[in-house]
């Protein structure tokens, strides 16, 4: 009688276990997405505001001629690197900031913001070229920014998958045409890991380790 009791009783603490750690998994799940969704809002925000000085110069106009006026041209080309140029600043900023890399969520908001900035920037780059006004060379300029872009995000998420395989819990990389960032989930990061690293992203990128950054999410 008295091991039925004790059976049951653990019956009973197992199935309390079980419900009070459903119950924390599905705060704390809320809770990230509560955070994940009110960063994306603040990232729009500022978004728009690295946009604004340059979206003027990026409008095609129904008089523009190339003939007429070439130095329209350089300034359309010049805006185009401009605006992307931005965004990976803003980028990189965020991702390599210390205090940001001390965020419980780091890995989550900041694949998030480079992402979400990149479509952002292929958006806009998508709206010159389907713009019927927009001249060819310009049209031209920015279907190449798009697809260096989307080459760049296809390796980077590669490149991310390759480390993680190497034991790190979690990387997130971020891929310039000369240089790139690379931050990793780990309580030390000694030199055999940072040499593991180096091979593969120099294997995927042919770039010189010294244009290789490697960091450690704090």
């Amino acid at each position: 009688m008295v091991i039925k009791k004790r059976t049951l009783l653990l019956v009973s603490l197992l199935i309390a276990l079980t419900i009070i750690g459903y119950i924390n998994h599905s705060i704390t799940k809320q809770a990230l997405l509560e955070t994940t969704s009110e960063y994306e809002r603040y990232e729009d925000k500022k978004l728009e505001d690295v946009f604004m000085d340059d979206s003027k110069i990026v409008e095609t106009s129904a008089d523009y001629t190339k003939n007429e006026n070439e130095e329209v041209v350089d300034s359309k080309d010049n805006a185009i690197s401009s605006i992307s140029n931005k965004i990976e600043s803003k980028i990189e900023e965020n991702i390599i900031k210390e205090e940001n890399r001390k965020s419980n969520n780091y890995f989550v908001e900041y694949r998030l913001s480079r992402d979400k900035l990149r479509a952002n920037l292929v958006e806009r780059l998508n709206d010159i070229v389907n713009n019927e006004k927009t001249d060819e060379e310009t049209r031209k300029k920015a279907q190449e920014e798009i697809m260096r872009i989307g080459n760049i995000s296809e390796k980077e998420l590669l490149i991310e998958g390759l480390i993680k395989a190497k034991g790190f819990e979690d990387v997130l990389v971020f891929l310039k045409n000369d240089s790139v960032r690379v931050i990793v989930s780990a309580d030390v990061l000694n030199e055999q890991d940072v040499i593991k690293i180096l091979e593969i992203v120099k294997s995927e990128t042919n770039l010189e380790p010294s244009a290789i950054k490697i960091m450690k999410k704090y």
